[in-house]
């Protein structure tokens, strides 16, 4: 299980798919894994095992971190620019706590995703938990 983080430009309210056909429902999974793949190219994407993140955000405050006490890996959600610095400084508390190489490569990987926000922020950061 993973939890993806991607950079893209703010979405406009999705139409539910609910009572969408097997091929617009196809469709709309193959449009957004090209937008993945693309955005996996130009580090806007990270792939981050849940069994990696939930031990270092237990470690480093859990629930008690502003922006990433409320991530929840098994559902999706939004953050906007604003909320960069807040999640800033809970990731500067994940490196604290990495014990392993393992957990400080996530936090590197989360700080270079921080990175690409602020050169790009006209981007939003939206989360899907598996």
């Amino acid at each position: 299980m993973g939890l993806l983080l991607v950079l893209r430009a703010p979405q406009p309210r999705p139409k539910s798919l609910r009572r969408a056909t097997r091929a617009q429902r196809r469709e709309r999974k193959r449009a957004d894994a090209d937008e993945w793949a693309a955005a996996q190219e130009r580090g806007l994407l990270l792939d981050v095992p849940v069994e990696e993140l939930l031990p270092l955000l237990n470690a480093a405050g859990g629930n008690r971190l502003p922006v990433l006490g409320q991530l929840h890996p098994w559902s999706d959600g939004v953050l906007v620019h604003e909320d960069l610095p807040q999640l800033a400084a809970d990731v500067d508390r994940l490196g604290a706590a990495a014990a392993d190489d393992a957990e400080r490569g996530l936090v590197a990987a989360l700080k270079a995703l921080l990175a690409r926000w602020r050169d790009e922020p006209g981007l939003t950061l939206h989360w899907y938990g598996e």
